[in-house]
């Protein structure tokens, strides 16, 4: 019996996309922007994982957990932006603009790039 891969073997990162919720501050963290969403890319992507890290760690000790996208509720107020921000501000992440795709109604990504990386 060889290696199954992650996907085929608990069903993670069938196309389910994820995001961090902080139940304790009504918060949320979505990567819809951000060219990951799905377990394996949130993992891999040194940008994802750094937006994770510092927001884990500047709340530690609150209940904070991933869920599926689909599942969060109305009251939580998205604080992506302002962790993205603060991580530049830090030089753990620089902002390489948007990639837009449609104009109406816009659609794009965030091009941004992982400071230690370089």
């Amino acid at each position: 019996m060889g290696l199954v891969p992650l996907e085929d073997n608990w069903g993670v990162g069938m196309g389910q996309g994820y995001v961090l919720i902080n139940k304790s501050s009504k918060e949320v963290i979505t990567y819809a922007f951000l060219r990951a969403s799905k377990a394996r890319e949130l993992s891999g992507n040194s940008v994802t994982s750094a937006i994770t890290s510092w927001y884990l760690l500047k709340n530690m000790g609150e209940n904070i957990q991933f869920i599926e996208e689909e599942k969060v509720v109305d009251g939580y107020t998205d604080v992506t932006n302002q962790i993205i921000d603060e991580l530049i501000v830090n030089k753990i992440l620089i902002d390489n603009g948007l990639e837009v795709f449609d104009e109406e109604p816009i659609v794009y990504m965030r091009k941004l790039e992982n400071f230690w990386a370089k």
